[in-house]
């Protein structure tokens, strides 16, 4: 029992505990600190959620893409009006993601190439999120 009354003289009445004044102090110093990083943290889930749009828009453009170029690799017997068809099928088949098939060759350009654009959209809009640019060998129209 005399330690602890020793200990009690030493430190002081005032210096016995941590006082209602100093947590309120500390409350408001966090609280500073978290309106402080809140506009970051709400910027990098927006960031986050916009990225993940291009990452699928643009996977879907180049599953689209890439469906038509393994149809009509480089072979000596492409159309274009085959193109176009599949083209159609294909933006049928997946209406956010369109392929528009670019104007075919003169008859005295072939073989030439056929430029394919595919543009991938978010639902309900008219804005492009990813445009895709290839082109096609033609041997024919």
């Amino acid at each position: 029992m005399a330690r602890v009354l020793e200990s009690r003289e030493l430190l002081g009445h005032d210096q016995a505990g941590v006082s209602v004044v100093e947590v309120v102090v500390a409350m408001f110093i966090l609280a500073v600190m978290s309106v402080a990083v809140l506009p970051l943290m709400i910027g990098a889930v927006q960031a986050s959620t916009a990225n993940r749009d291009v990452v699928a828009a643009s996977s879907l453009a180049n599953a689209q893409l890439a469906e038509l170029q393994d149809t009509y690799s480089n072979s000596k017997t492409n159309s274009c009006a085959a193109v176009r068809t599949r083209a159609a099928e294909l933006s049928l088949s997946a209406p956010t993601a369109p392929i528009t098939v670019g104007a075919c060759p003169s008859p005295s350009d072939y073989p030439g190439t056929v430029t394919v654009t595919v543009q991938a959209f978010r639902p309900n809009s008219a804005t492009a999120v990813v445009t895709l640019n290839s082109a096609i060998l033609v041997t024919t129209s």
